[in-house]
């Protein structure tokens, strides 16, 4: 069952869900998502992101469904599952058609927010649905054809009025004795008439789940649009982006799609993490990289 909490909301609000999905070769995400805006209009978007293009396509709302019985998003004629996607899009720059199968979720031990779950009238909340899961099946795209053998997948979502001021997110699997995944975020948060910095991650590597966030205690060390350290008492973690290839994204302020953020889906990063100062893992390769700075 997807819980969906637009569904009373009058206005400024949005609420999307980012699905992730790479081959050796090909990554490519599907973000559909609900928005009302401050006049009470309600609309749905799906945006696509590639190696080297992104798409931002809108529908009316009622092409928008939240299926109430299991985890599924449907806009236009493409379904968003926790099974898989049916996706097929026909606009003048854009055709997209096929089918993708997902094996079970591996879903967080409890909420990626923490306590700050409860915290009303936050600006922006996240959520991940499947740290990994494997991604079989076939896209074309404009042509082309994305084949799924054991790919990798990811799911996560975001809700609210809008995206932070100033954010970083970064994200990345890979197959090392098992699928392996980090995530991190670092946002400018806004509560009532303060801010903070807050910063959650998570880190699933070798079958265990390991956890750093502000609400954990972590501290950050280094934070800029290419780097970030974090340590939060035994645990440090360092990424660094080593190739960019940005594209812009739609981002919603007060509900309307109306900002541009910049991710990377297909970049070059590199991810170290310790524990008591020896490393379980130093990883370079493809990730995933987005700099919500204002620009």
């Amino acid at each position: 069952m997807t819980e969906f909490y637009g569904k009373y909301k009058k206005r400024s609000y949005f609420e999307g869900w980012y699905f992730k999905n790479q081959n050796e070769r090909d990554t490519i995400s599907f973000i559909p998502a609900f928005h009302v805006d401050q006049n009470q209009n309600k609309s749905a978007s799906i945006q696509v992101i590639t190696n080297n293009s992104s798409y931002y396509l809108t529908y009316p709302i009622d092409e928008f469904s939240v299926s109430d019985k299991r985890f599924g998003i449907r806009i236009g004629k493409n379904m968003f599952t926790d099974r898989g996607l049916i996706l097929d899009i026909k606009r003048k720059n854009l055709t997209i058609k096929g089918k993708l199968s997902y094996t079970a979720f591996t879903p967080l031990k409890y909420d990626i927010m923490g306590p700050f779950r409860y915290v009303p009238f936050m600006q922006c909340r996240h959520s991940v649905f499947s740290l990994t899961h494997n991604v079989n099946g076939m896209i074309e795209m404009n042509g082309r054809s994305m084949s799924f053998y054991q790919g990798m997948g990811y799911v996560e979502g975001d809700r609210g009025t809008g995206f932070p001021s100033d954010y970083l997110w970064t994200q990345c699997n890979w197959y090392d004795r098992g699928n392996n995944i980090v995530m991190v975020s670092i946002a400018n948060i806004p509560i009532a008439k303060f801010s903070f910095t807050g910063c959650i991650s998570v880190i699933y590597y070798g079958g265990k789940e390991y956890r750093l966030a502000t609400y954990l205690g972590v501290k950050i060390k280094k934070y800029n649009k290419k780097e970030l350290w974090i340590q939060q008492g035994k645990y440090d973690l360092y990424v660094q982006l080593l190739e960019e290839n940005a594209y812009g994204l739609m981002a919603p302020e007060k509900g309307k799609m109306i900002r541009t953020v910049h991710e990377s889906i297909n970049c070059k990063i590199r991810y170290r993490f310790m524990i008591q100062g020896n490393v379980v893992f130093d990883y370079t390769g493809i990730g995933s990289f987005e700099n919500g700075a204002r620009r």
